[in-house]
């Protein structure tokens, strides 16, 4: 049986709250989301829960009747992720997230080192700082190697080559206060163009 937009939200909240519980880790996370996104049919879906528990024991999910359109699912890389419970006893989660923020924001004076260096100290304390921090740290490695391509860019002409060394350097810097943003809201940011050099 065909699933639709609703089904696949449904599946997504159950695998919250199973990363919430730690029963998943980041990464496992990430890839079901990214396979509940992609869910053509009921099996797809329940193939993705079948070894987790769930919140409440009930019948499965319903498919949405005919002709009804559910609400438009964000990109993949916009689905939250909750705060993951495991810390040390001195932290808070008002330490935590301003840490995490620090991790995406350090791109603006310290790229690479700062998100490596808080991933080391604090994020040994915080499983949310560590998630942060990674992805924070893929990020910022990945727009490193993304400064090789300014240089062709400018062969391009003064005003070509500008302009798009210009909107690339923009957006660097918007999906890192987006990040730092997100991670104050208690979510780990998933960028939508990062390699994962870091595990």
């Amino acid at each position: 049986m065909r699933v639709g937009d609703a089904d696949r939200e449904r599946t997504i909240e159950h695998l919250k709250y199973a990363y919430g519980e730690g029963r998943l880790n980041a990464d496992e996370f990430e890839e079901r989301v990214a396979s509940a996104l992609k869910g053509r049919t009921r099996a797809d879906l329940e193939a993705l829960l079948d070894d987790l528990l769930m919140p409440m024991p009930g019948p499965p999910p319903l498919p949405m009747p005919r002709g009804m359109v559910g609400p438009p699912m964000p990109p993949p890389w916009w689905i939250n992720r909750p705060v993951v419970g495991r810390r040390s006893p001195g932290e808070s989660p008002a330490h935590e997230r301003g840490w995490s923020a620090a991790a995406h924001w350090s791109g603006f004076c310290a790229p690479v080192l700062g998100p490596f260096v808080i991933r080391r100290t604090v994020g040994r304390r915080s499983q949310f700082v560590r998630d942060n921090a990674r992805a924070a740290l893929n990020y910022q490695l990945t727009c490193v190697l993304s400064f090789v391509i300014a240089p062709i860019l400018a062969l391009m002409g003064d005003e070509v080559g500008g302009l798009l060394i210009g909107a690339m350097y923009a957006t660097i810097a918007v999906f890192a206060l987006i990040g730092g943003a997100r991670a104050i809201g208690g979510d780990v940011m998933r960028y939508p163009v990062s390699l994962r050099m870091v595990k």
